[in-house]
């Protein structure tokens, strides 16, 4: 339970990992899926029996063997050079990308914005950053982007990648969809779901949150009435109230009036 939500939903349990050898049958099935589905792991998955879409992705990086130039992880020559480049000519993706090799302009991009840009910050997520994504996701849902305007030095992908590590699971006590059987429709309905209920709860009590504040206020206002109307402001009261608040109360009294 978590913010007052329970959900015991069978879809997200996560089940039991079976960790035997691939054979070639499962290979096959994998080849079949993957064809059938490009790269959509949770489908794929529907298409190979006790195989949940993390096993699926991990077995196809192996049957791949080695990853493509283009795929694999930049090193830090590359890091240099990318910062000096956009030093030189500014954040012109496509004119960098020309210089260093076998890497495209939206690679070059991605990799400042979500790893070198020095505004960023490296380090942990604070409570108070989990807590904030957990309420702006159910303000604007996905939108990452709209998201990360709100923290300051996280980018858009340190958001969207704490948010499925962290946050669905501790906040919306929601399961990865990757390590469990669900269909290919499951995962994404299921969130919406959750974010529904949550929204309606929150909704709910942030309207009693002013329902009480505006009655504070009408009481207060009541009580501010009652003494203008007695005029009986002795030095004791006098001394209570700045000349502000005698400003306040003639207002209000005007106001009753």
């Amino acid at each position: 339970m978590r913010n007052g939500v329970e959900y015991q939903d069978e879809s997200c349990i996560k089940l039991k990992i079976i960790k035997t050898a691939w054979s070639t049958r499962e290979d096959n099935l994998l080849k079949k899926g993957i064809k059938m589905c490009g790269m959509n792991w949770i489908a794929i998955a529907e298409y190979v029996p006790n195989r949940n879409p993390n096993q699926c992705a991990q077995r196809w990086k192996r049957l791949q063997g080695q990853r493509s130039r283009t795929n694999q992880f930049w090193n830090s020559k590359e890091d240099q050079l990318l910062l000096q480049l956009i030093q030189q000519y500014g954040k012109k993706w496509s004119k960098i990308a020309q210089i260093i090799k076998n890497r495209n302009s939206k690679q070059c991009r991605n990799r400042f914005v979500n790893s070198l840009d020095p505004n960023l910050k490296q380090n942990g997520f604070t409570k108070e950053e989990d807590q904030l994504i957990y309420q702006k996701y159910l303000e604007y849902g996905s939108k990452w982007s709209q998201i990360s305007k709100f923290l300051v030095g996280r980018s858009d992908n340190q958001i969207k990648n704490r948010f499925y590590n962290n946050i669905r699971s501790q906040y919306l006590q929601i399961q990865n969809p990757y390590y469990s059987k669900q269909t290919q429709s499951q995962p994404k309905e299921f969130l919406e779901q959750v974010r529904e209920e949550h929204l309606r709860i929150n909704g709910t009590y942030e309207k009693g949150k002013i329902i009480e504040y505006q009655n504070d206020m009408q009481t207060k206002d009541q009580d501010i009435s009652r003494y203008v109307n007695e005029e009986n402001y002795s030095n004791f009261d006098q001394s209570l109230y700045s000349n502000r608040d005698f400003e306040y109360l003639s207002t209000s009294h005007v106001n009753l009036l």
